[in-house]
């Protein structure tokens, strides 16, 4: 007994070839939709999508995939995910803010003096 398989049974129903990126899973449609006011770095002043901030240089790629795989679960909540990723930027941020800071007081006072 052989089986065949047909490519046309791979797509979903409704959809057409080609429109895979199209529609979004509920859990991404929340997380773009859902904002957050950032009062830190490039984001200072804007309200941020938490998917933006979860794609952002400030979220390690692993801390991404962990925190998108517990949401998605049912482990974590989305406000659980805004929290978390609001903190982690803002703590980022400042510890980058303060690292220039430290290295260039004693440079500013010499050159306040000169």
């Amino acid at each position: 007994v052989s089986a065949k398989t047909s490519n046309k049974d791979t797509t979903p129903p409704g959809q057409q070839d080609g429109e895979e990126d199209s529609k979004e899973e509920p859990w991404e449609t929340a997380l773009k939709t859902t904002v957050v006011d950032m009062e830190v770095g490039e984001f200072q002043g804007h309200k941020v999508s938490v998917w933006d901030l979860l794609h952002s240089k400030y979220i390690p790629e692993e801390n991404r995939k962990e925190l998108l795989e517990l949401y998605q679960a049912g482990e974590l909540t989305l406000e659980q995910v805004k929290t978390v990723v609001s903190t982690i930027v803002t703590k980022a941020e400042a510890a980058r803010a303060e690292q220039p800071a430290s290295e260039r007081g004693p440079r500013e006072e010499s050159m306040v003096v000169e």
